[in-house]
């Protein structure tokens, strides 16, 4: 299988390879520059029921890393979101879901679904077309 160029596999686990550290990476990625409620806007909060979650001072929203995310409401460890996503993205061939059930011991069906909603959202990003200089590495192997 061809990696990302800069993100081996290897790599990958060791960043993306627990729930923890996905969990940071989402709440990093989406808190970076400070908490605003996705309900009223409110830039303060405490913390929530659980660790990662935050709540809004103002309106009392409890809102965790994974909301309004690719991750929302995902039955399943998020390392095996994450690396379903990371072997859709570099499968030259793609990945279909019985191998990715089998891989990551979910169902087919949880398998093809989540497929479908990683392949929707990269439709939505037609929405957001990339600019500048663009490298595309697409050697034959």
């Amino acid at each position: 299988m061809k990696t990302l160029k800069g993100l081996s596999r290897r790599n990958f686990e060791l960043k993306f390879g627990t729930n923890e550290k996905c969990i940071h990476y989402l709440s990093t990625q989406k808190w970076g520059d400070g908490f605003k409620c996705m309900k009223c806007s409110h830039t303060e909060y405490r913390k929530g029921k659980k660790a990662p979650f935050k709540r809004c001072l103002k309106c009392g929203l409890e809102e965790s890393p994974t909301a309004h995310t690719l991750f929302h409401k995902v039955k399943f460890d998020l390392y095996k979101a994450f690396g379903m996503i990371y072997d859709i993205m570099t499968s030259k061939k793609g990945a279909n879901s019985v191998w990715l059930a089998e891989r990551y011991d979910v169902s087919q069906n949880t398998a093809w679904l989540f497929k479908r909603k990683v392949q929707s959202y990269l439709k939505s990003s037609k929405n957001n077309p990339l600019s500048g200089l663009i490298h595309v590495d697409d050697q034959r192997s």
